[in-house]
Parts: structure tokens; sequence; C-alpha cells
């Protein structure tokens, strides 16, 4: 087969996933499979008990089944494990892991009952020689159920379980055994279509959420955090208590308001938008930026060590700030009046911190207007023209 078949194979069974999706998905997936395992365990003990009845009816030595009995001790012991797993509480890594194992755990399982079933009725094993290959296409379909949601186990599970022993049905049964073969397969193409659409439907709903979420927590115009969502973290933040301490910092634009009344609302808010982008790239990985409202902005610094370590990062946050911009033919200077706030230093709750950030700011700006400090809107035809507020 040509290499594009494969490929297109590949990407049906492994279809890419937005990054930003994968965790959640992963964790729905397993929540998905954690509801049905313990049963599909159940299943497997009361199939494997049927099996060892028939295998003693038939006069088979207790050695030739025995080994069933092992399996039945290992599904009692995984099914209470399962009932315990709780993949709300997991992090990624182990939600990756356990879905992972536990996916590997029903190919490799299903394959090993597939060569067997196979295998007595090949050679005859058995006088009733379908019982075995129904029992196991009915247990891959359970477990392809089981696994609707993650597709390479649930595919694998329906192929590996019903294909290979249907196929010997058909080459080297009678009438009957073939009928029954061709519709064992026809069942499987139709199960891999059913498990195909139900994860299509779930990497879609969580597409669905994550967009709602987005919507809810991100500010529109500028696309970082907004207001509740600010919250939020910074509440997340204080319940890690003074092990973890932080340090948020608050921001407010200098003369913001004559750019909009020179430039227009549409300038004012393309200003919002690079500010909130130098923002982000000023602040480093460890921290979270957000909006308040007008050309209010919060930057929380998580991991800080030190005072000495707030002040290198809003150093950097302020030169990142500070480079000009090109706006409506204007070369714009952007200013800002900075108040800061460390947990716990300063206070344990949000309300408290960010009452201690705003005097900072106020008392910073005040300080920058008495200076003069505040360079506003400089003209495309040279820094010489600068404005300065009063």
């Amino acid at each position: 087969m040509s290499a594009s078949f494969w490929n297109a194979a590949r990407r049906w069974l492994l279809p890419e996933v937005r990054p930003e999706l994968r965790v959640e998905l992963e964790r729905r997936q397993l929540l998905g499979v954690q509801k049905h395992v313990p049963m599909i365990y159940l299943v497997a003990i009361v199939n494997l008990v049927i099996l060892m009845a028939v295998c003693a009816h038939a006069g088979f030595s207790p050695r030739s089944y025995g080994w069933m009995g092992a399996l039945v001790i290992l599904s009692v012991v995984r099914t209470w494990s399962w009932t315990r797993t709780r993949p709300a509480a997991m992090p990624p890594a182990q939600v990756s892991t356990a879905l992972r194992r536990s996916g590997g755990v029903a190919v490799v399982s299903m394959s090993a009952m597939a060569c067997y079933a196979t295998a007595t009725f090949a050679f005859g094993t058995f006088q009733r020689t379908t019982i075995i290959p129904i029992s196991l296409a009915l247990g891959s379909m359970s477990i392809a159920h089981c696994f609707a949601t993650v597709r390479v186990p649930s595919v694998a599970s329906l192929a590996l379980g019903i294909i290979p022993v249907s196929l010997a049905m058909v080459t080297l049964g009678d009438f009957e055994a073939r009928v029954l073969g061709v519709s064992m397969m026809s069942v499987a193409v139709l199960m891999i279509r059913f498990v195909s659409v139900e994860y299509d439907h779930l990497v879609t709903e969580v597409g669905l959420q994550r967009e709602v979420f987005d919507l809810a927590n991100t500010d529109a115009l500028t696309q970082v955090k907004n207001r509740r969502a600010l919250v939020a973290d910074v509440e997340q933040a204080l319940a890690q208590g003074p092990g973890a301490p932080f340090a948020l910092a608050l921001l407010d634009l200098d003369g913001f308001k004559p750019i909009n009344d020179r430039l227009g609302h549409l300038a004012g808010d393309e200003l919002l938008k690079v500010v909130s982008q130098r923002l982000v790239a000023g602040s480093g990985e460890a921290a979270t930026v957000g909006r308040l409202g007008g050309d209010e902005f919060v930057v929380v610094f998580h991991r800080v060590t030190s005072a000495d370590d707030l002040r290198a990062r809003v150093a950097a946050l302020r030169a990142e700030l500070l480079r000009p911009t090109e706006l409506r033919g204007e070369r714009v200077m952007v200013g800002a009046s900075l108040g800061t706030a460390r947990f716990p230093e300063d206070g344990a709750s949000t309300s408290a911190l960010l009452g201690v950030a705003d005097a900072a700011l106020y008392a910073n700006k005040l300080e920058r207007t008495r200076s003069g400090e505040r360079v506003v809107v400089a003209s495309a035809r040279g820094p010489n023209r600068a404005h300065r507020e009063a």
C-alpha cells in the first residue's frame, strides 16, 4: 500500500489535537474509561468463569484452563483499583500515563485472547467451535465501548478480537461458521464507525467548552485575562499558602486619554493591544497578565523569591513597555504608573493586595507627575516634539 494510505490511517488513528485542549481531553477520556472499566472487568470475570465451566464440562484437564483462574483474580484486583481512581484529582502527566497503561492492557489482553480463540477454532479444540469466538467478539465489543473516546485501544480491541477469528471461521469453517464470521466482521466495521464518531464528538465538545471558558475569562479586546480570571488566579495562588510567595503589579497607563482624544478610540484600542502584548512579553513565563478595565492592567508574578527579585522583574517589564511604537503616523512613547504588593508581606487576601498595590500606584503617579517624567506622545517627525503631561 502507498505511503499516503498509511499516513492517512495514522492521522485517523492519532489525530492532531490542539495543545491547549489535550489536558482536558485526556482527563475526560480517562473519566469515561474509569466509569466503564469496573463493569468490563466484572463481565470478564463472568465470561472467564463460564469458559472454565465449559472446559470442565468438555472433560479438559484443569491444567489446560487453570490459568483462567489467575485472570479472574487479576480482574478482581483491577476492579477494586479502578473504583478508587479519581481522574479529576490527578495531575496531567498521571492522567496520560493511566490512559496509555489501561489502553495497553486492553490491547495486550485482547491479542492474547484472539490468539487463543483463533487456535481453538482452527484446531477444533472444542466440539462447539463457535462458543469461544462469539464470547471473544462480545468481549471485544464491550472493551471497545469502554474505550469509545480513546480511538487506538477501542479500534485495536475490535480489530484483534473479531477479525482474526472471523477470518479463520470464513476460511476453515462450515457454512454456518462462514456466515457467522462474515456477520461478526460486519459488526466490527459498524462498531469501529461508532467509536470513531464518539471520539470526534468528545473532541468537538471539549473544544466548545474551551471556547466558552475563554470567552468568560478573556478580555475581548486585548486577549489577556479579564478581571474575573485575574481574581481567580490570585485566589488560586493564595490557596497555596505562604510557601508559594507571589506578587502583583498594578499598572495605569499615563496619558491614555489624550491619545484617545488626538488619534481616536480605534487608535486607543490598538495601543491597548500593543501594551498587552508587551506586558506578556516583559513579564516572563512565571506570570499572569490581565486587564482590569480601561487602561488598567495587573501582572501577577509567581514564585517571587525576594524584594530584589520583584524589582528586577518589574524593571524588565518597564523596559519592554517603554519601547516606542508607531500608531497612526505618530511615534507613541507609552508610560505607566505602577504599584506592587507582595504575598504574604503586604496582605493575605486579594482585596488587601490590590489595595496596597493601588496605594503604591497612586504614590508613584503623584511622584512622576511632580517630576514631569510621564512622556505621552512623540511625533513621527522627531523625539524633540514630545508632549509631556503637566
